[in-house]
């Protein structure tokens, strides 16, 4: 997820890493309960990756350490995982966690995926869920995953879609747009960069993929209460940091009309909120 610009602003990529990091890093101890919501969509993307005992396995963007520690036991034995993340406070809980856990095959090291410090032919897999939306230059990241696996190794990504098909988000986002202003270039980031259809397999077969396809699978998110969806996403995330930067009257705002989008998904089981995500898989020739 990306910070949204209310208010006018310029873009860079310097700026941008810089803030993406430094609020994944306040977000990182929230991120761990919300990420609970995510796991059928890592489960899918896993699955469909397959990774298999004796092979080196990199995660892209791994946060708090998913799917890297569940791809650690899969590899076993004999097999690797590496696993990165340019926030240092994801690193550190995925170390703690790890550790906590017994597991001795994985490594956690603070990278940036656009600039992968591995030789070259490194790994057999490569995966990145919710990573390429949130990355400065998503098309250097991917062909830093095609540079660093073996010939015939695997990429899986999973990105969201557009955000008519995920509720989830859109509830939030909608009414942070409306008052957003893009850059001097026009640009304006948001949770759903590449998500279009066939956007991230276009992204794949660029960096020098094969055979690239595209899966959407939607899982519903579900809440207890208006409250504590607002609570998770605005404290799991950089949105909270975001609209935390904007005049009180945006910021009141913004709340009024999310709660209002809410209302419309309030259930007797509780706020129950669709999210459909992209997952694209494809081979290094």
């Amino acid at each position: 997820m990306v910070p949204l610009p209310l208010m006018p602003w310029q873009y860079s990529d310097d700026y941008y890493t810089e803030y993406t990091r430094t609020t994944w890093n306040e977000s990182a101890s929230a991120y761990v309960d919300l990420m609970r919501n995510l796991e059928p969509f890592r489960a899918e993307a896993l699955t469909r990756l397959n990774p298999q005992p004796g092979e080196r396995i990199l995660d892209m963007g791994t946060g708090p350490g998913e799917p890297a520690l569940t791809i650690a036991r899969a590899v076993a034995p004999g097999g690797t995982v590496s696993a990165i993340d340019l926030s240092e406070r994801m690193i550190e809980i995925a170390r703690q966690v790890g550790s906590a856990r017994g597991i001795r095959n994985a490594e956690f090291r603070l990278m940036d995926c656009s600039k992968l410090e591995y030789p070259d032919a490194t790994f057999d897999g490569a995966i990145c869920c919710f990573g390429f939306q949130i990355f400065t230059d998503p098309e250097a990241a991917a062909s830093q995953a095609f540079r660093v696996l073996k010939s015939k190794g695997r990429i899986l990504t999973a990105v969201w879609s557009t955000g008519d098909k995920v509720p989830f988000l859109d509830v939030i986002i909608g009414p942070m747009l409306e008052h957003a202003e893009p850059d001097e270039n026009g640009y304006l980031p948001t949770p759903y960069e590449t998500g279009g259809p066939g956007e991230m397999v276009a992204f794949l077969q660029a960096a020098g993929f094969r055979g690239a396809s595209e899966h959407r699978v939607t899982h519903t998110m579900r809440y207890s209460d208006r409250e504590a969806y607002l609570n998770s996403i605005l404290k799991g995330t950089p949105i909270g940091h975001s609209l935390s930067e904007e005049p009180p009257e945006i910021q009141e705002e913004v709340l009024r009309k999310t709660r209002a989008n809410l209302q419309s998904w309030t259930t007797t089981e509780g706020v129950l909120l669709p999210a459909e995500c992209v997952i694209v898989g494809a081979e290094k020739p």
